[in-house]
């Protein structure tokens, strides 16, 4: 026990920004859940302002409210959609914080949840244009198509439609960790562990979230995922010309090491 609370505390001081990020959404969530169980008019709960007020969506968005692209990251729609981000973010963020730091972990983050929910919206606005999901999906043998979970997509309004969750940013991460470290080696649970490397999860993760997206029509915004990753992606290969790789920083931590051994 004692092991593990020195390895808390080491993550505490090795990644605050982290720390601070998941502290962040579960004060909201929890503000949301006591919200939930309060009434004010008309069978309503205060959940329902807050989430319009702080949620993703066009119809405030176009008047003002322009500060749901960032907000909305930290809102969540329960509680098992809150776990498996902050999860993600513990797990594989302070990895990436305790590489760039924690001004450009935050960066990574919130550029990747922002041009995520733009995303997701401008996909939105092509639905009335765009066909059927399940069209995508004709070349399948029928024998397989019988058992695929294949549904007319749900279009929503795109003044009505809101998105909340810190999925954008978290692939994100994601991207950013690949085009910095592409070839660093990562283990992924799907359910099992699987050794990859980190591009090939970002290409994985990519992939899996387009064919998710066209078999299995639900409410997650897939887009905002995909959109998420690429921007990731984009601000990590700015960083990796910019001299975060694995060379520059294996010479940094043996100058370190060096200056540490000096001073003692």
């Amino acid at each position: 026990m004692r092991r593990w609370l020195r390895r808390l505390r080491s993550l505490y001081y090795l990644t605050p920004a982290t720390i601070y990020l998941v502290a962040v959404c579960f004060f909201v969530f929890s503000i949301q859940t006591l919200s939930a169980h309060v009434y004010f008019v008309y069978g309503y709960t205060f959940d329902k302002p807050l989430e319009l007020c702080f949620a993703l969506n066009w119809g405030l968005l176009k008047h003002g409210f322009f500060w749901q692209p960032i907000t909305y990251a930290l809102l969540h729609g329960n509680l098992f959609h809150l776990l498996m981000n902050m999860l993600v973010i513990v797990l594989f963020g302070a990895g990436v914080e305790m590489e760039v730091g924690g001004r450009r972990f935050l960066r990574i983050f919130f550029f990747g949840s922002i041009l995520g929910g733009l995303g997701w919206l401008g996909l939105l606005a092509l639905m009335p244009i765009l066909p059927p999901m399940d069209a995508f999906a004709q070349w399948v043998p029928a024998a397989v198509r019988r058992w695929m979970p294949l549904a007319p997509l749900t279009r929503e309004a795109l003044d009505t439609a809101m998105c909340v969750g810190a999925s954008g940013g978290v692939f994100a991460l994601i991207g950013a960790y690949a085009a910095m470290f592409p070839n660093r080696t990562v283990y992924v649970l799907i359910p099992f562990p699987v050794k990859m490397r980190a591009r090939t999860l970002a290409i994985f993760v990519g992939v899996a979230t387009v064919i998710e997206a066209i078999l299995i029509q639900t409410n997650v915004a897939y887009a905002a995922h995909l959109t998420g990753c690429l921007a990731g992606y984009a601000y990590g290969a700015v960083l990796r010309r910019k001299g975060f790789n694995d060379w520059t920083l294996r010479r940094d931590r043996r100058t370190m090491k060096c200056i540490v051994s000096i001073e003692t």
